[in-house]
């Protein structure tokens, strides 16, 4: 694979930094972002700065022009983008119940609307003779299998299911192709707190036929290989990476 320049939104930790970092591992210049440069986001930098060339650009993606902001001052580093990977998300549900418009509003903001912004700003930057442009949205498995009381993320991921396809097909003449990646449970700081029961991890693993948590470093692979000359002819795919998740029914002969 040739050396590409990649911009990972929300990278600088969990599945963002897994990304970024196997871009970083495989030689490929790394463009860093989060709405705020913290004492993680100069870790990371630190961190990928030893394995590639690295940028950093503090945008919140989820606010009215901050998509075109980030993508304007990436490409503007090095004069192309070759790849972008649309990952940075949140979870702010409530019980249905006591959904706001405002849990709403925020989860679509930075799930879905800044998803197809940046995607707008990066395909109206890619050149008619560039070759392998591409773009990835990380969704989830939430996007086929809904979970109780999570009806704003979910609906939001499926958002994303669709928006990979629309912008496969929409973008396919100019020769930018577009998949997406849908992990399962993650142990990112974003489950951190969902996770901190060890008894529930357990019980949450035994579900899972792999049989373990997944890892952000789980994840870096397939966005490498969905950017690379391998997948040329892969487009509006949603690789989904659960472990067997989506694949697995429930068993009548599961332990207590």
């Amino acid at each position: 694979m040739d050396r590409r320049t990649v911009c990972i939104t929300g990278s600088t930790q969990g599945i963002g930094y897994g990304i970024a970092k196997a871009f970083a591992a495989d030689g490929h210049r790394v463009i860093l972002n989060s709405h705020i440069r913290d004492d993680r986001a100069e870790e990371a930098i630190g961190e990928l700065s030893a394995l590639t060339e690295v940028h950093f650009v503090q945008s919140d993606v989820s606010k009215p022009g901050g998509a075109e902001q980030l993508v304007a001052n990436a490409h503007a580093r090095w004069g192309v983008l070759d790849t972008f990977v649309n990952n940075a998300g949140t979870f702010l549900d409530a019980p249905f119940g006591q959904l706001t418009e405002d849990i709403f509003d925020r989860t679509f903001a930075l799930n879905v609307r800044a998803y197809l912004f940046a995607s707008q700003a990066f395909a109206n930057r890619v050149k008619s003779e560039q070759v392998g442009a591409s773009i990835i949205c990380v969704g989830s498995t939430n996007s086929m299998a809904a979970e109780r009381d999570s009806v704003a993320y979910d609906t939001s991921k499926g958002a994303v299911l669709m928006l990979v396809k629309s912008l496969a097909v929409t973008l396919a003449s100019r020769g930018i192709r577009v998949n997406g990646l849908g992990p399962g449970l993650v142990r990112t700081p974003l489950t951190a707190a969902a996770l901190a029961s060890e008894d529930l991890r357990k019980a949450l693993a035994r579900q899972i036929p792999l049989g373990r948590i997944a890892e952000p470093e789980d994840i870096g692979g397939a966005a490498v290989f969905l950017a690379s000359d391998e997948a040329r002819y892969i487009t509006g795919q949603m690789l989904f990476i659960d472990g067997g998740i989506l694949a697995n029914q429930l068993s009548w002969g599961v332990e207590p």
